[in-house]
């Protein structure tokens, strides 16, 4: 199965919300169609224009946007969970939307939970891959010495790690490093950063990955230590915790079995407490590049507009 063509937006604009903050997006696909709005990851990644290839451009109207503090929206500064779930309610009322299906991939996928959550009743559906659920649990599969990254690249979890203990150490470390004045130090921790990211990501390093765009890198690693320090503001657990009042939502999880960022087995088990539906994408890692995990989206998106 193929992904549907490369389109064209039909509309971009900038919406202004709380702070000061200008909050880049774009349209896709039918005006009159089922509105979706995909939820990008990082924190920090910003807006991925190939994600409206998920959706069948006849049938969806497609929404994508660069969450507040990173992509084309500005300024580049520190923000909350709280502040992004309004932002994105901002979003649909400024649209005109009544309710809406949301779509996401890692920290994307933790934030339309999160929106869901709060904002239940103009919730369609939900289609999300290699969900982050922001537990103890999850930062330690992703920082900590037991973790799977720690397992499969214990010689780039040292330098990683930097001789600290526990993902609380790391974090605080890095967030030192990265808001220090010394903007030569801060962009060596944020590639240090992106590296350890892109290889749990695509079970593969990049070489010229994190040299892309050394701004950028740095904007999205302070972000993603930021977010994380805190644990995303939210309680340990917390989506389990209520997850009552998203279980009338049809929902859609896409898993890979390896994958080294987000852990499997959590999301199993939300999935049966919400009695979703879980494409489980076995030999499959992270990384949505691999065929079979972009398939597997396309279809349930398809099968959500149904």
């Amino acid at each position: 199965m193929q992904l549907y063509p490369s389109i064209s937006p039909y509309d971009e604009f900038y919406m202004s919300v709380a702070g000061g903050h200008n909050i880049h997006v774009q349209q896709y696909g039918e005006p009159a169609g089922l509105p979706v709005v995909v939820c990008h990851g990082g924190p920090g990644v910003g807006l991925q224009a190939d994600n409206c290839r998920f959706f069948d451009p006849s049938r969806y109207r497609i929404i994508l946007y660069s969450q507040r503090g990173c992509g084309f929206s500005s300024p580049h500064s520190l923000n909350t969970t709280q502040e992004l779930i309004a932002d994105l309610e901002l979003l649909r009322n400024y649209l005109n939307i009544s309710d809406w299906v949301l779509c996401g991939g890692s920290w994307g996928a933790t934030l339309c939970l999160l929106y869901a959550i709060e904002h239940t009743t103009y919730v369609r559906g939900l289609i999300l891959r290699g969900t982050f659920l922001a537990t103890q649990k999850d930062y330690d599969w992703l920082y900590g010495q037991s973790g799977g990254g720690a397992h499969f690249y214990p010689e780039l979890y040292n330098e990683f790690s930097q001789g600290c203990i526990s993902p609380i150490e790391i974090l605080q470390f890095y967030k030192t490093q990265l808001n220090g004045d010394n903007l030569i130090n801060a962009g060596h921790f944020a590639k240090l950063w992106c590296r350890w990211e892109t290889v749990l990501s695509h079970n593969k390093l990049h070489h010229d990955w994190a040299l892309s765009s050394p701004q950028l890198n740095l904007n999205m690693a302070r972000l993603m230590v930021h977010y994380f320090s805190e644990h995303c503001f939210i309680a340990d657990g917390f989506i389990n915790a209520e997850h009552s009042r998203i279980k009338r939502i049809p929902t859609w999880f896409i898993h890979g079995r390896h994958d080294l960022v987000c852990r499997y087995d959590g999301v199993q088990q939300l999935a049966e407490l919400l009695n979703a539906q879980l494409l489980i994408l076995d030999g499959v890692g992270h990384g949505i590049e691999n065929n079979v995990y972009l398939s597997a989206v396309r279809r349930a998106a398809d099968l959500m507009y149904i």
